[in-house]
């Protein structure tokens, strides 16, 4: 009896021994093949980052870190968060696709006049990319870090969203100056009344049906009305946005209540995921106290706004024109 209750104790360990044996093989069998972490090109902590610099043909522009976000160096204007979303990530360091042996000319790159992406951190330090040329496939870019005599392959999209902050400054859309093209509802009201165009929309006839409404009359744009709105409907040329001065008021400003209301709504030239168009709303008030601009203010900002005085009497002397009816 003894005997067989051993045979029977001894065959349930080689049963358990056989089951653990075979999940720990099935389990292997299931496990994903590691894969080697890439090198990058460098390594900086988001939280140490505290501005940047981005220098290309287009131009130079300046980021800096600020308690409550991130701006325009030596601006009150924070960049536009549609657009920065993402940027302090792929500033903390690119990895490397290819690393490259030092080349023999710098042209060969593209990396003898190169854009510049300049990292600044906290304590002072600062690490700078210089971005060459695409590689024939337009997959990678070439790169070289300041004071390092090799290069490396980085992927292109990561150069191109930094080099384009540069070509296309991340702006927030109030900050309203663009491609006329662009722009597909212009209104202006005034004590004078009301007068809302209504441009580049797509038309049944297949060209753009360019059109106004004054009141309850409506009517088509001429080619002479039409170019006198886009003279003005991508935005003033002077535009100063500044911290409000001590004892300025929104009253003594002329903006409660306004002057005017401009509202404007156009198209971005390079739609965001969850937007292709953006509308943005002006009161403007009186003269400035230089006198070569008008106070304005819009509700997606706390800044004192002005814009200049030019194009705000222009804007504003739509309201008073006869376009409605063909006049």
């Amino acid at each position: 009896m003894k005997s067989a209750i051993v045979r029977f104790v001894l065959l349930l360990i080689v049963a358990f021994a056989v089951v653990a044996a075979w999940l720990l093989v099935s389990g292997d069998a299931d496990e994903p093949e590691a894969t080697p972490l890439r090198a990058r090109l460098y390594t900086a902590s988001q939280d140490d980052i505290v501005n940047v610099t981005v220098q290309t043909e287009a131009g130079t522009v300046m980021f800096e870190r600020r308690d409550d976000g991130w701006y325009f160096a030596d601006s009150p204007v924070p960049v536009n968060l549609d657009r920065w979303g993402g940027v302090v990530l792929l500033l903390s360091g690119p990895e490397v696709e290819r690393q490259l042996a030092a080349p023999v000319a710098l042209s060969e790159f593209g990396l003898d006049e190169p854009d510049i992406v300049s990292v600044g951190l906290e304590g002072g330090s600062r690490v700078e990319v210089r971005l060459g040329a695409e590689t024939p496939d337009g997959r990678n870019v070439y790169t070289q870090l300041e004071g390092k005599p090799e290069a490396a392959l980085v992927n292109e999209p990561w150069a191109r969203v930094l080099r384009r902050l540069a070509a296309e400054p991340p702006l927030p859309y109030w900050y309203y100056c663009v491609d006329s093209a662009l722009v597909r509802l212009f209104e202006v009201e005034s004590a004078d009344g009301i007068v809302t165009f209504l441009l580049g929309l797509a038309g049944s006839d297949g060209g753009p049906p360019d059109r106004v409404v004054q009141g309850d009359a409506a009517s088509d744009l001429t080619d002479a009305q039409r170019d006198a709105v886009l003279s003005v409907a991508g935005g003033p040329p002077g535009f100063d946005p500044a911290i409000w001065p001590e004892g300025l008021t929104p009253e003594n400003a002329g903006l409660q209540p306004p002057r005017a209301v401009i509202r404007v709504t156009y198209e971005l030239a390079v739609p965001l995921e969850d937007k292709r168009a953006v509308s943005a709303v002006y009161a403007v008030g009186e003269r400035s106290a230089a006198g070569d601009g008008y106070y304005a203010a819009t509700p997606d900002s706390p800044l004192l706004l002005t814009f200049d005085a030019a194009w705000v009497e222009e804007a504003l002397s739509l309201v008073g024109r006869e376009f409605a009816g063909g006049g």
